[in-house]
């Protein structure tokens, strides 16, 4: 039976919770707790559902989670989380949880301040949550006591049932488009002769790495291609994705170097495919058209390049900072910028036109590896060499494809062009890299018609 005074004491103990935590860490804390209403606040659904957005915070917050705690009592659970940002920050990224997430309307979430103040959606010009049955705010709606307590229960129930409905659809996405992204993460490493690059045949112009390092490699990305997928498939809006997979790709450089004994293989790769299957998942969840894919990316990186801005004030340049200064080559952040432009407007169908006139796979991702080479300014080999030896790649890029547009390819001429990139330890893993999103790209497109 429901005690009413045991309720009004445990919300009372859980709000001095609350300021011993302020005070301890001097930080603001997020409270999250189920819009729920009635006595019984501990049955299933307000359970379930405060799990389920639990997680979509900790994705978010994610290193930025000083501490948690869970609080079990009358109330229903409740999650605390003290988080180093600021109180503002956590506000309105709490705000954008509740107003686009499939369950946000079914959650409360408060943010404090380190000083204590508890911010509301009046300090943003936010207007008043609406109620879960009608248009008019829920404070009226309460007030009015327009629904019934049952009504009210049933159509949160509902909503839960929607999510876990459309739960079916992410996941037969999650388990196409990252079976996918592996398998292209595969096939590009199969290619031979690959010029310069690890190849079954040949490690390339590499002596640290082998077939079976990028083997390894990419199997170790398969948990986060599935975690960008499913990243891709939330209504949260895009810049609060990519906040969330940008924490996912480097916990994922982290098992990438566990793989393969602290050898870098695939950490290009890593952030241009998860932002590309992120952008590939949010389209194809919101039945958008393949095109879209490439505006998400370009929404998503439109900041991309700000890391540039004060790179002048910085005493410690990496490389691809120290080519901004001397070439102004932006690398693959500025082909991410631009919504994989040479990918979508013309790597797919050099790759697809390859394939339906009956060439080998491995021919296809020849033709579609040079196309790259002839257009991308590859930091990678900018990495071992100067602008020079880059340009003499390219152009002999461009003859190999003018040469082949119309023909088939010559594997001896090739082969002896890979000797020679070897010889001079060229590798266009830049471009390698794109190979293996194009070919994903190329492999999800039938999906999208």
């Amino acid at each position: 039976m429901f005690n009413l005074e045991e309720f009004l004491l445990m919300r009372e103990k859980r709000v001095d919770i609350q300021n011993e935590i302020i005070k301890e860490f001097n930080q603001p804390i997020l409270v999250l707790r189920a819009n729920y209403p009635g006595e019984d606040k501990n049955n299933f659904v307000p359970k379930y559902i405060i799990e389920i957005i639990k997680d979509e915070v900790v994705e978010i917050f994610n290193s930025e989670i000083l501490f948690s705690k869970k609080i079990e009592s009358i109330e229903g659970p409740t999650y605390i989380y003290v988080i180093k940002n600021s109180g503002k920050e956590i506000k309105k990224i709490a705000m954008l949880i509740e107003e686009n997430h499939d369950l946000g309307r079914c959650v409360d979430i408060d943010v404090f301040d380190s000083d204590g103040y508890a911010f509301s959606r009046k300090d943003f010009n936010g207007e008043k949550r609406k109620c879960l049955l009608c248009e008019e705010m829920a404070f009226v709606c309460a007030r009015k006591k327009n629904h019934t307590q049952i009504e009210v229960q049933s159509a949160i129930q509902k909503k839960l049932e929607l999510y876990l409905e459309n739960q079916k659809i992410t996941d037969s996405i999650v388990n196409t488009f990252s079976n996918l992204a592996l398998k292209s993460v595969i096939l590009e490493v199969s290619a031979f002769p690959s010029f310069g690059l690890v190849s079954p045949q040949s490690t390339g112009s590499h002596n640290d790495m082998d077939f079976f390092t990028f083997i390894n490699s990419g199997f170790s990305l398969n948990t986060y291609f599935r975690e960008v997928v499913k990243a891709g498939c939330s209504k949260l809006p895009i810049d609060l994705i990519f906040k969330k997979i940008r924490y996912m790709g480097k916990v994922a450089e982290k098992n990438m170097f566990l793989a393969t004994n602290n050898v870098n293989t695939h950490k290009g790769l890593i952030f241009l495919m998860g932002i590309t299957a992120t952008c590939a998942a949010k389209a194809k969840s919101q039945n958008l058209t393949f095109e879209n894919i490439s505006i998400f990316i370009q929404e998503m990186c439109k900041d991309i390049l700000k890391d540039f801005d004060n790179i002048h004030l910085k005493k410690t340049l990496t490389h691809g900072e120290k080519l901004f200064i001397k070439h102004g080559i932006v690398g693959v952040r500025g082909v991410a910028k631009n919504g994989l432009d040479m990918v979508f407007n013309g790597g797919i169908s050099i790759f697809k036109k390859s394939i339906a006139n009956d060439e080998h796979i491995n021919h296809a991702m020849i033709r579609t590896l040079i196309y790259l080479m002839s257009i991308l300014e590859d930091t990678t080999i900018l990495h071992r060499h100067d602008i020079e030896v880059l340009n003499q790649v390219k152009q002999t890029a461009i003859h190999l494809k003018e040469k082949f547009y119309d023909k088939p390819l010559n594997i001896e001429i090739l082969t002896e062009i890979e000797q020679d990139f070897i010889g001079k330890r060229i590798s266009p893993g830049g471009a390698a890299d794109l190979l293996a999103i194009t070919m994903f790209l190329a492999f999800i497109q039938n999906s999208f018609e």
